[in-house]
């Protein structure tokens, strides 16, 4: 997609900052905006509740941020017009006195939000054209949710691009090497901020191209999901090269079998008839474009599908009876963090 350019030539973004009630979304937010190179950064927040407490905290920092309130309820259930309408505004106002744009929009959801409902409204806002990007907190003093919100954890953290780690200033080794553990666990794809600095991770969040370089694909690192029993990883491969009609069939059947039951597929699939693998991500049953990927290395391919409540044998009984040409399918059964599982084994450049 084609959108807003900002002065230095990059497509403005749309960060979706997301994560569990309490873990530090709001002060890793405003730990950003105090630095000086986020004067090109906008914010929308959005709260559950009537009275819009972040938005208050984040704008006593900045008087002169471009902030915009949604106190209409949680995001991902009033997600649409009024989206819309925020994002319409802030960038409308820009503009009377920066013709560029903004570099990046953030939307500081509620801890209540689920990411699919509020991806599918970007997608359809035809007047952006941003990269969106989703991030999510991680808490090490309380990392599980329970059992209640457990399902909405599970979706924020098995977006997200990227899992920050909060408050480790008051978390102990014992803490940290559990939190690691518990990301792997949720989402094997993911790339980790550990940073012990507040200002240092929040410029890796928000602005990794100023921070160190961004991680490429390197060892795709699983781990089966002893502590979440709920929760799943699985591995769907091609023994060959599948045509895409076949693809974007077994894609769309997976989506409408599992329902909110699917959390994340992400992975390289080579495709008949293309010189180069397709890079494939969803989360929820949003997808995005596949976008053809350059290897660097030969890697191996494949599709990795993290689900809540959704068996091996019966995920396998529905891709025996959807397409003519099924993956063969499998658990993860990952190394240990940071060993090599042989899946996604090589840097590769989009």
């Amino acid at each position: 997609m084609n959108g807003d350019r900002s002065r230095s030539g990059a497509v403005a973004e749309f960060v979706l900052l997301t994560g569990s009630l309490g873990s530090g979304k709001t002060t890793l937010l405003k730990d950003y905006l105090s630095l000086p190179d986020s004067g090109d950064t906008a914010v929308i927040v959005n709260e559950a509740g009537e009275i819009n407490i972040d938005g208050a905290i984040i704008v006593s920092g900045r008087r002169d941020l471009p902030l915009a309130l949604l106190s209409n309820g949680c995001v991902c259930c009033s997600v649409g017009n009024d989206l819309h309408a925020a994002i319409d505004e802030l960038v409308s106002v820009r503009r009377l006195t920066h013709p560029a744009g903004f570099r990046r929009i953030v939307l500081e959801t509620s801890g209540l939000a689920l990411p699919g409902p509020v991806l599918r409204s970007l997608m359809a806002y035809g007047r952006g054209g941003f990269r969106i990007r989703i991030v999510s907190t991680l808490d090490p003093l309380n990392p599980m949710a329970d059992e209640a919100l457990l399902p909405i954890q599970m979706a924020q953290l098995t977006a997200a691009q990227s899992i920050v780690f909060t408050k480790l200033d008051l978390a102990d080794h014992a803490q940290r090497s559990a939190l690691e553990r518990t990301s792997v666990e949720y989402n094997p794809t993911a790339n980790r901020i550990a940073i012990a600095d507040r200002h240092a991770r929040a410029r890796a969040v928000f602005a990794p191209d100023q921070a160190e370089p961004r991680r490429r694909f390197g060892l795709f690192e699983a781990m089966p999901a002893n502590a979440h029993p709920r929760l799943q990883v699985f591995l769907a491969e091609w023994p060959e090269a599948v045509c895409w009609p076949d693809l974007r069939d077994w894609l769309e059947d997976l989506a409408g079998f599992c329902g909110d039951r699917l959390l994340r597929v992400k992975g390289l699939i080579s495709v008949s008839g293309m010189p180069q693998p397709l890079f494939i991500e969803g989360v929820g049953g949003v997808f995005s474009e596949p976008r053809r990927i350059r290897l660097e290395t030969p890697t191996n391919e494949g599709v990795v599908i993290i689900a809540r409540d959704t068996s091996l044998n019966e995920l396998s009984a529905f891709n025996r009876s959807c397409s003519a040409s099924p993956p063969c399918l499998r658990l993860s059964r990952g190394a240990p963090y940071g060993a090599s599982s042989g899946f996604i084994s090589a840097a590769v450049r989009p």
